[in-house]
């Protein structure tokens, strides 16, 4: 898509503590558009209170989107792609919507694909994204992605299956040399990791097998050095949704945290050899079985004693857990959030829901759900990352099966026409609660935050503590420039940008913000 041209509207709007703003509808001034603000290094601020901090004391959220669009995925299909290009503009769209922040999901399949051998070409790719996202003023998340262990893991033509199971289609994340599945079955059952040799390669991995796990983390090591001063990177995900392997319970509890431990070891040595290298936030996940049901164990408390952790589950209730498909509600909304809540607590950290969303060819009918998963991520004050920006027409989700074909139009946030991968748009029932008005940056730390999509309201309280500080708030643009009051708000600013409005204001101590419309 061509880029947009720029045009901003600054509205300056000076308030005084417990007064309200002037109208901002009153003939504003037009300017050139400004430069995004720099982005400052991210840190967990541990505790009972704990969030994350940019270290200008403000506290800030993460709200974004997944992109697999630098990922290597398994084509089932030789004339379809299984990913469409990243380009800049994906970026400034992203931040039209009024996301702050991406989960860039990365492949070690394409990180390392000969043993020992870091491609820093694709290292290079990574590094232009992060340019275009920082250019756009939107954090980043690299994950290491993986879904049913690698794309190396498919069941070819010739191979007959066992009883009860059928042909499986490939996925991504780990290369060729590091699939060792001890020529078990690539054949799965109902879902792609229930396959035996999915199993049996995440169990090899587990007990480090011919020193696959020791490569993994020599390779995290490598691509935080690459990134160790870059204070657009907020962190990494350290291993999208790891399965059990053949050892449930022990893998949750115990191994699952021996290779954090590594890995975080590793990024911190390297992070330390860089000149203005900082300890970047390790986002960790629980065990894949949280995408179905959201309520497993996690690796149990003092696997590490870094500060920097972030508990970072998928949020999936009332969208894909495994009780949808029995047509039957046991996780809800409200219970995965608190429950996300609970086992973070356990860490001292607050959490980061790397992927939810929902899906279908009904996105008005979700709309209600998302608003309500909205709301839960309002009150408890936290971000995540929408699954996902663009899918491919060839992607393994969008065919499913060996012999899948895609459907009309591509199962993503931008949705795309199949075959052709030519963009349709974003859903607006989607786009408007995405999009809803919420403070990217607030001194201190917040106290309550509530949202209207509909209106584009938004009523924010915090306590900036003994060090004022600049609170800074987007706004979708819906009808006309926004309304702001508040208390121990001053040189409130309400600026035009693509897709809304960023609105400034100085806050001290204890404060509160609205947005009227």
């Amino acid at each position: 898509m061509a880029r947009m041209l720029l045009l901003a509207v600054a509205v300056p709007l000076i308030v005084g503590a417990g007064m309200s703003g002037a109208d901002a509808r009153s003939q504003p001034r037009r300017s050139s558009a400004p430069s995004p603000g720099s982005l400052l290094p991210l840190h967990v601020v541990p505790g009972t209170a704990a969030r994350i901090d940019d270290g200008a004391h403000r506290q800030v959220l993460l709200r974004g989107v997944n992109t697999n669009q630098l990922g290597d995925y398994y084509q089932a299909d030789p004339s379809l792609p299984s990913t469409v290009p990243l380009t800049e503009a994906d970026f400034s769209q992203m931040a039209a919507v009024g996301f702050d922040s991406v989960r860039l999901i990365v492949h070690w399949s394409l990180l390392e694909p000969r043993r020992g051998v870091i491609d820093q070409r694709y290292i290079d790719r990574i590094r232009q994204a992060v340019g275009w996202a920082a250019a756009h003023g939107l954090y980043v998340v690299l994950d290491m992605h993986q879904d049913a262990w690698g794309k190396y893991i498919a069941t070819p033509p010739s191979e007959g299956c066992p009883p009860g199971l059928q042909p499986a289609i490939g996925w991504d994340g780990a290369p060729q040399w590091a699939t060792i599945t001890d020529g078990l079955t690539t054949c799965r059952e109902q879902q792609r990791e229930f396959s035996p040799a999915v199993a049996q390669s995440f169990a090899n991995f587990w007990v480090d097998r011919d020193g696959i796990q020791t490569e993994l983390v020599r390779a995290w090591g490598e691509l935080a050095r690459a990134f160790a001063a870059d204070p657009t990177v907020a962190g990494y995900d350290l291993l999208n949704e790891p399965h059990p392997g053949l050892t449930p319970g022990v893998t949750d509890v115990v191994l699952l945290g021996r290779y954090y431990h590594a890995a975080i070891t590793a990024i911190r040595r390297a992070e330390r050899s860089v000149r203005r290298g900082f300890a970047h936030i390790a986002f960790v996940e629980p065990m894949d079985t949280w995408s179905a049901a959201p309520a497993g164990v996690s690796p149990a408390p003092g696997f590490t004693d870094d500060p920097q952790v972030v508990f970072a589950p998928h949020l999936y209730a009332e969208s894909i857990t495994a009780d949808r498909a029995a047509g039957v509600t046991v996780f809800t909304i409200p219970g995965e959030f608190d429950e996300a809540q609970r086992e973070a607590a356990r860490y001292r950290t607050t959490f980061w829901s790397g992927e939810w969303g929902w899906f279908g060819g009904n996105p008005a009918g979700s709309a209600p759900k998302v608003a309500e998963y909205a709301a839960e991520e309002d009150a408890h004050l936290v971000g995540g990352a929408w699954w996902q920006w663009k899918q491919a027409c060839g992607d393994p989700h969008s065919l499913g099966a060996p012999d899948g074909r895609p459907p009309a139009q591509t199962d993503s946030l931008v949705r795309l026409a199949c075959p052709s991968d030519a963009p349709v748009g974003i859903p607006p029932s989607f786009q408007q609660v995405l999009g809803r008005a919420y403070p990217r940056a607030a001194p201190g730390a917040l106290h309550s935050l509530t949202s209207d999509p509909a209106t584009g309201a938004l009523q924010l309280a915090g306590d900036a503590g003994r060090r004022p500080g600049v609170l800074d708030v987007w706004a979708p643009a819906l009808t006309g420039v926004p309304n702001v009051t508040g208390t121990n708000v001053t040189n409130v600013t309400v600026t035009a940008v693509p897709g809304g409005y960023h609105i400034t204001a100085r806050a001290a101590g204890a404060y509160s913000l609205a947005v009227t419309r």
